[in-house]
């Protein structure tokens, strides 16, 4: 009976009903759809370093004095336990030069087997010369031609596609087989890339290579890549949860829309309010009822604002991203009842203070008001 009273009071001012509504249903969407996208864009950004969660990249200790990893500290490397793969890696800056045109580039020494590992071809293959995308770009180069590197040419075998690594920039990289590499250049070893068998080995990786390699002084540095990937992933939630807290104020908008629909319902509605209080209504049933209007206007707007962000996430993420394989995930499902649970909130909220008010009007003073 509350419920259809409610209802019926909630029919006899349409406009503001309709309005309150199309207020929590923009705040809920706002919400529910930067959430969802919020959530795309980390797991856009966090797919391209999947593949690195179990990488450290070791490095030379150069707060001890070193700029470089020698040959022996390689092999001591290789022979550590839960080392799955080790990919040396040896690198310098030098000059490119193709048909006139000339940029220094950094040139790195590798096992081409192993980079195979680290990232992909655009065209061509792994058999010699491999060029970064952006460097095949500026050259106008295409798999077969020939470009000079410190004087010397060579052949152009792979086009390494687009992509982001922390410790290799493959779109500026030019990746020569380690023997050739020697022969032009006479450095020592400037990295060393390994794949631990597991993430939940990296922790015993770290501390063999302290007991092996940095045992009578610090030789090495070790990074582990699921740091950095961790510390990604809490950058985001915290950029989603800044924009989110941006799209509710739309929602603050929509309560104080519904706090003035339940104070002016309270002012014209102060003789019905005194008739029933006079025929025994209790305060309870009175602030019940303005409390069911509100839930009634928080639960329509809240759900068809719900329905709505997922059409919102999809379109922002078509836009922004390009994609929209992310936005049906069980993390959408979460923003879309968090926004819905926020709109219900806020509702209910907003009319706290008119269905008290409501409740608080004495039967003889209500009467005799006109």
């Amino acid at each position: 009976m509350l419920v259809e009273l409610a209802l019926r009071n909630l029919a006899r001012t349409k406009v503001r009903s309709v309005l309150a509504i199309v207020g929590i249903l923009i705040g809920v969407m706002a919400i529910s759809s930067i959430g969802i996208f919020g959530e795309s864009l980390k797991a856009v950004v966090l797919e391209n370093f999947k593949d690195v969660a179990n990488e450290v990249i070791i490095t030379p200790d150069y707060t001890h004095g070193y700029t470089s990893i020698s040959e022996r500290t390689v092999k001591k490397i290789e022979s550590l336990p839960y080392a799955e793969m080790v990919i040396p890696v040896k690198s310098t800056s030098s000059l490119v030069e193709h048909r006139g045109k000339r940029t220094y580039a950094t040139i790195y020494g590798m096992d081409l087997e192993k980079v195979k590992s680290l990232f992909e071809l655009k065209s061509g293959n792994y058999k010699g010369c491999l060029v970064g995308s952006k460097i095949a770009e500026f050259f106008g180069i295409r798999v077969g031609e020939k470009i000079s590197i410190a004087g010397r040419e060579f052949r152009v075998d792979g086009i390494i596609r687009e992509g982001a690594r922390f410790d290799i920039n493959p779109n500026y990289a030019v990746i020569l087989p380690m023997r050739e590499f020697n022969r032009l250049f006479n450095v020592e070893y400037s990295m060393v890339i390994v794949k631990v068998s597991s993430m939940d080995k990296i922790d015993a990786f770290k501390r063999a290579v302290e007991r092996v390699v940095n045992r009578k002084e610090s030789k090495v540095s070790v990074l582990e890549l699921k740091m950095i990937v961790d510390r990604l992933k809490k950058v985001f939630s915290k950029m989603s949860l800044f924009l989110m807290a941006i799209a509710g104020i739309s929602l603050l908008v929509a309560g104080i829309s519904i706090l003035n629909i339940m104070l002016m319902s309270t002012i014209e509605r102060t003789k019905e309010i005194g008739i029933m209080r006079a025929i025994g209504a209790y305060r309870e049933t009175i602030m019940m009822i303005f409390l069911l209007e509100a839930l009634v206007l928080g639960l329509i707007g809240s759900l068809i604002g719900g329905a709505l962000s997922v059409l919102g996430g999809y379109a922002i993420d078509i836009l922004i991203l390009k994609t929209a394989k992310f936005v049906f995930t069980p993390s959408s499902i979460f923003y879309i009842v968090l926004g819905v649970s926020f709109g219900i909130l806020t509702a209910l909220v907003s009319a706290m203070y008119p269905a008290w008010k409501a409740s608080r009007l004495e039967p003889i003073k209500a009467l005799r008001y006109e």
